[in-house]
């Protein structure tokens, strides 16, 4: 079932058109982009309401049933653009009453509150008529604005399968009418008011039930005991609650596959009969602060996907590693002291993530039996030293996070084999030198982040990653001298070719290596906060670069070649206290659109700059 699914914009003005009064939200500045006290006050346009319409209905979770009974939840978070067409509306069309346009394939039609038409009402009557002609499967009440069910609304409904009720304001199901729903599997009750009062014990009648849907209600303290006399349930989503516990008939639901509590208010230890849910595949305990598990949670075998993350756990049971059917165990942000070493026979694990905790070691060799680990984070701990194990451990690893430790150095060979490692990110550690040996091993890195350490220099052999795109080397402490692999490109092909993003901002950095203008495929370069005074001819060849910071520097001229830079957008030049002219030649750089010169002591910016060149100067004596 897709929510979304409609039919493409066409020509006609007889098409369905959704109207949505949004003039409260965004005159009444609920939005982040309208908190001043001016754009609160202002009149919403018809055209800013279908922005705001459009991006709401962009981001929104929305909610997929299967036709094998799971549900999945999808949004989306990404920037939103508006390339699309947008008819009846001119910049100058500011009293139009409504403003008509198309997003993502849906047709809206926004318009100031004085002029919407009164909204239709969803018809419960019109609903259950089309079910029980059609003799429907499913009965629809999603989105309908119900307080309340009518009296006798489920009346001699057996063929339904499935209920919607989400998106409503109930706080509760009405007593003694779920009789008439006898094959009932699927129960969907998601964002609305529930109270725990307002599940009636005749629930537990519903004995076909498989998928129980609670998350985004009122749910607080103990769950109604008519939940655990649902023997048939095999999915049970109780997220965005505020529960205070799972009782011990949680053993009731012996056919229970998902269990999923995230973001509750559950404080004791999980009840020990949660073991004696044979049939468990996953468990989401996330988000709660919970402080320790049972030793029987060993006992539910089936176990592939376990979410621990964002609790108050100090210690795993030894039993976890009988749960050797784990695919992926989330652990980040907890309080855990020590790993068992049991854990090493979780041979399956994709991910290994332990990321804010209070680990300084692991059990030797964890990872080196961990042959299905692909990404492994270690970030925000107490790691002074590599983690001990053979050179082999990293061998499967895809992904490596130790950032943010108090990591000193890296013993030789203790990043030897990183064959498939295409990310490592080393950054905020006590890392004062790296061993030239194992650089050589390091040749599929994509992504390296070395910042905010105590390097003073680096080896030659970082000219040997050939298949680098984004390296990062701010606040460290180095000095004038770049190493001459990374001064020369080697000729052989690909070498540095593929670098994207090169970040040496807050070094001690005099000066650049004049064959920082072969690395063709750079965008993005900082050297922002060094001791620059300026820049080689040859950044000029860089004309795949779009942003040039270099504030804060001792930079008092820049040369001519620098107008070359076809693709420079952003270009930052701020805090440059000796800086007094800027090239007329940057003026040819097409594409330029924001310039800083701010805190630059210029005599004055060239004509062909402020008359043809970028959109925006800040500009500040």
């Amino acid at each position: 079932m897709d929510p979304l699914t409609t039919e493409p914009l066409g020509d006609s003005e007889e098409e369905h058109i959704e109207e949505f009064d949004c003039s409260a939200d965004v005159a009444g500045g609920t939005s982040s982009e309208h908190n001043s006290p001016k754009s609160s006050t202002r009149e919403c346009s018809p055209y800013a309401s279908a922005i705001e319409i459009a991006d709401n209905v962009y981001r929104r979770e929305e909610h997929y049933l299967g036709d094998n009974g799971d549900i999945s939840v999808h949004s989306n978070t990404k920037p939103i653009r508006f390339p699309g067409r947008v008819a009846g509306f001119r910049l100058s069309d500011g009293h139009k009453k409504s403003v008509q346009m198309q997003f993502e394939g849906r047709k809206f039609k926004s318009a100031a509150k004085s002029y919407l038409k009164k909204e239709k009402q969803p018809d419960v009557t019109a609903e259950l008529t089309r079910c029980k002609d059609e003799d429907s499967n499913y009965l629809e009440f999603s989105d309908f604005g119900l307080q309340c069910l009518p009296t006798g609304i489920f009346k001699d409904l057996p063929h339904v399968e499935t209920l919607f009720l989400n998106g409503n304001r109930l706080t509760g199901l009405p007593a003694g009418q779920l009789t008439g729903l006898p094959n009932l599997r699927r129960l969907l009750l998601q964002q609305n008011a529930i109270v725990c009062a307002g599940l009636p014990p005749d629930l537990a009648k519903l004995t076909s039930l498989e998928v129980l849907d609670l998350r985004h209600n009122r749910l607080e303290g103990e769950l109604p005991s008519c939940i655990y006399s649902l023997r048939g349930l095999k999915q049970l989503i109780l997220s965005y609650n505020k529960i205070g516990v799972l009782c011990d008939d949680i053993k009731n639901l012996q056919r229970l596959m998902i269990l999923i509590v995230n973001r509750n208010s559950i404080r004791q230890s999980i009840p020990n009969t949660i073991g004696q849910l044979a049939f468990l595949t996953k468990l989401d305990l996330s988000y709660n602060h919970i402080q320790a598990l049972p030793a029987s949670l060993g006992q539910c075998t089936q176990l592939t996907d376990l979410y621990l993350h964002y609790n108050q756990l100090t210690h795993l049971p030894e039993s976890i590693g009988n749960l050797t059917s784990l695919n992926r165990l989330m652990l980040k942000y907890n309080h855990l002291v020590a790993i068992p070493e049991s854990l090493a026979k979780c041979t399956r694990l994709d991910e290994f993530n332990v990321e804010n905790n209070q680990l300084s070691t692991l059990p030797a060799h964890l990872l080196a039996n961990m042959s299905s680990v692909r990404n492994v984070t270690f970030s925000r701990n107490f790691f002074s030293v590599f983690p001990p194990g053979n050179r082999e451990q990293y061998t499967h690893v895809m992904s490596l996070n130790m950032d943010h430790n108090r990591i000193t150095e890296v013993p030789p060979d203790a990043l030897s084999h990183l064959g498939q490692v295409t990310k490592l990110n080393l950054r905020d550690n006590e890392i004062a030198d790296l061993y030239a040996e194992d650089l050589h091993h390091w040749d599929n890195l994509v992504e390296l982040d070395l910042g905010s350490n105590h390097l003073s220099s680096l080896p030659d052999e970082l000219g040997a990653l050939k298949s680098l795109e984004m390296f990062r080397l701010s606040y460290n402490q180095l000095k004038c001298r770049i190493p001459l692999s990374f001064q020369r490109l080697p000729s052989t092909l690909g070498k540095l070719q593929q670098l994207r993003v090169l970040d040496l901002e807050s070094n001690q950095l005099e000066s650049l290596p004049s064959s920082i203008g072969e690395l063709v495929s750079l965008q993005d370069l900082n050297v922002g906060c060094n001791r620059l005074t300026t820049f080689p001819p040859s950044i000029g060849n860089l004309r795949e670069l779009k942003v040039f910071k270099a504030g804060e520097n001792d930079i008092t001229e820049l040369p001519p070649e620098i107008g070359n830079m076809s693709g420079l957008r952003d270009f930052y030049l701020n805090d440059n206290h000796n800086l007094n002219n800027i090239p007329a030649e940057l003026s040819q750089c097409p594409l330029l659109t924001i310039l800083s010169v701010e805190n630059c002591p210029l005599r004055d910016l060239p004509q062909p700059i402020v008359s043809g060149g970028s959109a925006m100067i800040i500009y500040r004596k």
